[in-house]
C-alpha cells in the first residue's frame, strides 16, 4: 500500500472529498520552474483549519452516530466530514498531500466505527509508511485485532470486550505514539450497534479533539459530506 499510495501522489493527482462525500480525483497544477504555483499552494494549505474525518461501518448505512458526531463538531465550527470506510485510501492521500504542502503543519483527526475503526488502523499505518501523521485517531469498537505501527500521535480505542464484536488494538514494535484501549464492558446500555451514538462518548471525543488540535478556527464550518 505504501508504494501504491506514493506512486499515486507522485503521478500528480490528488483525491479529495467532493460535495457528495465521495472521492473526486483532480489534476494538480505542476510547477512551471519558477516555484510560484508551489508557493501559492503552500500558502493556501497553511491557512487550512484542522480537518476531522469520520468513517462509517458496514454498507455505509450503519454507524449513523458518525453523522451525529459530525453535526456536533460542525456546530462548534470544526471542518468535519463523514465518509464510508472504503474511502480511507483517499483520505490518507489527501492528508499526505496537505501535510507535504505545509511542511507537516496541517493537522487531521480521524474517527471510525466498526469497519470504519478497522480502516482507521490501516489508514494510520499507511500514513506512517509515507511520512504522515494524525494528531488524533479514535476507534469505536473495531471488529478485528490489529496493530498500529505509527501514523498517530495519540490513538484511542473505545471498545467493549463483552459484546461479541469489539477488540483491542495492539502496538507494533517501534510504535512511539500514545495508545489507549478503553474497555466499556459491563455497560448494558452500550452495544456494538450503538456505541458510536452514545452522547457521553461524543462529548469525550470532542474534548479529545480540542486537546489534539485546539479549538476550531475561522472558516472551519463545512456542510456534511454524506
Amino acid at each position: 500500500m505504501a508504494l501504491a499510495l506514493s506512486g499515486f501522489l507522485l503521478a500528480g493527482c490528488q483525491t479529495t472529498a467532493g460535495p457528495d462525500g465521495h472521492g473526486a480525483t483532480v489534476q494538480m497544477a505542476r510547477d512551471d520552474g519558477r516555484g510560484e504555483l508551489a508557493t501559492a499552494a503552500m500558502r493556501q494549505r497553511a491557512q487550512l483549519p484542522p480537518r476531522i474525518y469520520l468513517m462509517r461501518g458496514l454498507a455505509n448505512v450503519f454507524s449513523q452516530g458518525m453523522d451525529d458526531l459530525g453535526d456536533k463538531l460542525r456546530a462548534r465550527g470544526y471542518n468535519a466530514t463523514v465518509h464510508e470506510y472504503g474511502a480511507w485510501p483517499s483520505i490518507a492521500a489527501e492528508i499526505l498531500t496537505a501535510q507535504r504542502a505545509t511542511g507537516g503543519r496541517f493537522q487531521a483527526v480521524v474517527v471510525g466505527h466498526s469497519l470504519g475503526a478497522n480502516a482507521l488502523t490501516e489508514l494510520t499505518n499507511t500514513l506512517a509508511q509515507n511520512g504522515g501523521s494524525l494528531a488524533l485517531a479514535v476507534a469505536f469498537d473495531p471488529t478485528v485485532r490489529q496493530q498500529v505501527s505509527g501514523g498517530a500521535r495519540r490513538y484511542i480505542n473505545l471498545y467493549q470486550s463483552d459484546n461479541g464484536w469489539g477488540t483491542v488494538v495492539g502496538a507494533a514494535p517501534g510504535f512511539r505514539g500514545r495508545l489507549e484501549n478503553i474497555d466499556l464492558r459491563g455497560r448494558p446500555n452500550v452495544t456494538h450497534f450503538n456505541i458510536d451514538k452514545d452522547p457521553g462518548l461524543h462529548a469525550q471525543v470532542i474534548s479529545w479533539i480540542g486537546q489534539a488540535v485546539g479549538g476550531p478556527r475561522r472558516g472551519g464550518r463545512q456542510a456534511a459530506a454524506r
